[in-house]
């Protein structure tokens, strides 16, 4: 009794950390991300699941945005400025979940493919040929998720993210 309990409780909780992996997007589908009232994510800055957290790394480096990018990701010299010198406009950018794949309870790989549109002083122009996809890896980390690393091997397949 106590096991079959046991068991439905894990069963539960797996379910819930695998419902956060997100899943792919149809080719040819592609979200926007760039200023915050024209991004397609509405979780920018709350990394409470693996694909927020990969989209508030991809938003700090839109925005040259050095907060976000604490906020999810600490590189060497962390705290240090990322992006120094003059006020720069972002970039538009528009990507698509390539992959996704739950590796354990808190960690995760997201593979996405993207593309500049061009600098936030005008419209967006996603009409450039996508980079292979950047595999994302994400832990869970007291409540969080956090991006570990990432890495875009030329010619990656989008389902090869092991």
């Amino acid at each position: 009794m106590r096991l079959t309990a046991l068991l439905l409780v894990f069963a539960g909780l797996s379910g819930i950390a695998a419902a956060q992996i997100p899943a792919t997007d149809p080719a040819g589908q592609y979200r926007l991300l760039g200023t915050p009232e024209r991004s397609d994510s509405r979780c920018i800055g709350r990394p409470e699941t693996p694909l927020c957290a990969v989209e508030t790394l991809l938003a700090c480096f839109a925005r040259r945005d050095d907060a976000l990018c604490w906020q999810v990701w600490r590189p060497p010299g962390a705290g240090t400025q990322l992006f120094p010198g003059e006020r720069r406009p972002g970039y538009w950018w528009s990507y698509r979940v390539a992959g996704a794949e739950q590796v354990t309870a808190d960690e995760a790989v997201i593979a996405i493919a993207g593309r500049n549109c061009g600098l936030q002083i005008a419209a967006p122009d996603c009409y450039t040929t996508p980079a292979p996809p950047t595999r994302y890896r994400v832990k869970r980390q007291n409540g969080t998720w956090q991006v570990v690393d990432w890495s875009s091997p030329p010619g990656m397949a989008p389902s090869a993210l092991r």
